[in-house]
């Protein structure tokens, strides 16, 4: 029974996060954690899920916490490279990025081969002043859109984390949270494919991948309500 419940925590936390819910993914697994705290699906999922939110310095804590339990890996060092890259720490990004890059799953013919672009970018962004300015913009307008969405301001939301990827090709969480509203709030599966697209170049995430098959079904169901309609139309003339 407690292992079901656990099961039941987890998922429910997994959908929230994919519906774009972060505080109640939080909650679901803050409850896990409460259970299991050193577990790998708590660490790493709660790690995801807090840089999200926006809180790289909680997320930094326990992808750190899980390094130390479970040791370093391309995906660790990716992690931390992200969370370093959110904070503006340019040496410490540089180097968990070199050490992902040199771990064999992200060679070219590594299982890790597709995240070898975002790395690649993220270098090259922060080797000069200006590209890495507009980093630091774009994570104060990724920010700001976090502060809109809690405040309920969706469209405004939207509109600033699609400004944050324009001043940072590379923020996919902004496009992946610009792709969740457009779906979930303002009811536009086709906006919402394009920035899922985007963002699934980029991060090959399973979230995004997620997102992108929900928002396909939703433009399927669309297309199919069009058709029915265009149907009964011409059986009325």
């Amino acid at each position: 029974m407690a292992a079901f419940l656990l099961s039941f925590y987890e998922r429910f936390g997994l959908n929230s996060f994919v519906q774009g819910d972060y505080a109640k993914a939080e909650r679901w697994f803050r409850k896990l954690e409460s259970k299991e705290p050193d577990s790998l699906r708590v660490l790493r999922n709660l790690g995801v899920i807090l840089l999200a939110k926006g809180d790289a310095e909680g997320a930094e804590r326990l992808i750190l916490k899980e390094e130390r339990l479970y040791g370093q890996s391309f995906h660790r060092h990716s992690a931390l490279g992200d969370i370093a890259y959110a904070r503006g720490k340019r040496k410490e990004a540089e180097r968990r990025y070199a050490a992902a890059l040199a771990c064999p799953e992200a060679a070219r013919d590594g299982r890790n081969s597709g995240s070898r672009l975002i790395l690649e970018c993220r270098r090259e962004i922060w080797s000069q002043e200006d590209s890495f300015a507009r980093s630091r913009e774009s994570m104060d307008l990724f920010a700001r859109g976090e502060a809109a969405r809690e405040a309920g301001t969706k469209a405004a939301a939207a509109a600033l984390f699609e400004e944050a990827a324009l001043l940072d090709p590379t923020n996919w969480p902004a496009l992946n949270n610009a792709g969740t509203i457009a779906l979930n709030d303002l009811l536009d599966p086709l906006r919402a494919r394009g920035l899922f697209e985007r963002a699934f170049e980029l991060a090959r995430s399973p979230q995004v991948a997620r997102n992108l098959e929900l928002a396909e079904m939703a433009l399927a169901k669309t297309d199919k309500k069009s058709g029915a309609k265009a149907g009964a139309k011409g059986g009325r003339v």
